[in-house]
Order: C-alpha cells, then sequence, then structure tokens
C-alpha cells in the first residue's frame, strides 16, 4: 500500500474560528476586523445552519498590507 507523499496544499478557505485562533482574538473581534477591511466572505448554506468562509487569498492579502 502506496501513500501519496505530496505536501497538502492549504485549504482555499479559512472559517472564522480558524482565523481567531490564527489572529489570536476572539470571534467577535474576526467579524469586526474582516467588515471594517471589506474581506468578502463566501456563505456555504442557508440560514442559522449556514457556513462563512473567508477567502485565504484576500486574508493573506490584507495581513500582508497590515506589515509594519
Amino acid at each position: 500500500m502506496s501513500r501519496d507523499m505530496r505536501p497538502k496544499e492549504p485549504a482555499p478557505y479559512f472559517s472564522p474560528k480558524e482565523l481567531a485562533e490564527r489572529w489570536r482574538c476572539a470571534r467577535s473581534s474576526v467579524d469586526r476586523i474582516a467588515r471594517e477591511a471589506g474581506l468578502r466572505r463566501v456563505l456555504l448554506g442557508s440560514g442559522s445552519r449556514g457556513m462563512v468562509r473567508y477567502l485565504r487569498k484576500e486574508v493573506e492579502r490584507y495581513e500582508e498590507s497590515r506589515l509594519v
């Protein structure tokens, strides 16, 4: 049995929880920062059971723009 040894490509999205962990802040702060930064959200599903995801490329671009 052979295993695929190629490195896994990162997911194209971040969940709000993943961003909170990445940025070491509260989940509510992620929503505020993302809204103020103009980060677009991908809404998967509908209603209260829907999921919000942020595009990895946009998040990384935003982080890059905040370097001082």
